[in-house]
């Protein structure tokens, strides 16, 4: 299933400290280090997938829908709850989680 390599690299993120969690914290890492690679878990809301979304287009950063739902992706970074979305701050686990998203190569038109 696409995107499940990505988790991996996430749990990785969180576990080197360069990982936002959280809408918010997410927007604010936009803001700081303007583009990048936001993952969204599946099934929130159409406010926050909004909000991420313009956020992303604004800032020039990629938005990728996980296969996984908010709680999973809570659990892949050790969390309880729910976790929209997470952003990695550094580029080459980013780089590393975005070509695990997409397959082989990270070419976005696969």
């Amino acid at each position: 299933m696409m995107g499940e390599g990505a988790i991996r690299y996430i749990g990785l993120a969180r576990k080197a400290g360069r990982l936002a969690m959280g809408t918010p914290a997410v927007c604010d890492a936009l803001r700081r280090i303007h583009g990048g690679v936001v993952f969204a878990a599946r099934g929130i809301s159409a406010s926050t997938e909004k909000r991420l979304s313009d956020k992303c287009a604004f800032y020039g950063a990629e938005l990728c829908r996980l296969p996984v739902d908010g709680e999973a992706l809570a659990h892949a970074v050790g969390k309880t709850g729910f976790v929209a979305a997470v952003i990695i701050t550094d580029t080459g686990i980013a780089s590393a989680a975005r070509s695990a998203f997409y397959g082989d190569g990270g070419d976005a038109a696969k």
